[in-house]
């Protein structure tokens, strides 16, 4: 299933009219009709967040087929050899693990970006040490 239809199948879980998540999620109307009609294939994430923030929903409903777009032109990223372990394994994890795991991402995330800008900036740093130390 494409993003389109399942922002779709949500939707109408919800008895929502396109309209009232367009005003919700407070993107555009023609945004949000590209999506659900597969003109747009491959929004991109801050819209997906609306989105799915205004369906009550984590980005994971989204991610298997965000994840495979990504996945399928990360050969054209120039990644670290350490980014490129972890790409691999994500990619050779079960699909329902995939998800669990991308949703617990989501909500770190959350919770990061809810920061002052200098302890945020601060958590970055350890994480790029951890990152930079991790065998």
């Amino acid at each position: 299933m494409d993003i389109g239809q399942k922002i779709i199948e949500l939707r109408k879980k919800k008895g929502w009219s396109q309209y009232r998540l367009f005003k919700e999620a407070q993107i555009g109307q023609s945004t949000l009709s590209q999506i659900e009609s597969g003109i747009k294939k491959h929004p991109n994430t801050v819209t997906l967040q609306k989105i799915a923030k205004a369906l009550g929903v984590s980005m994971a409903e989204f991610d298997e087929d965000k994840l495979s777009f990504v996945m399928s032109r990360r050969a054209k990223l120039d990644l670290t050899p350490q980014q490129q372990a972890a790409a691999d394994k994500l990619e050779a994890m079960p699909d329902e693990e995939k998800r669990r795991r991308m949703a617990d991402a989501e909500k770190l995330l959350d919770k990061i970006e809810g920061l002052p800008e200098t302890p945020r900036k601060a958590l970055e740093v350890i994480i790029e040490y951890l990152a930079a130390t991790r065998k």
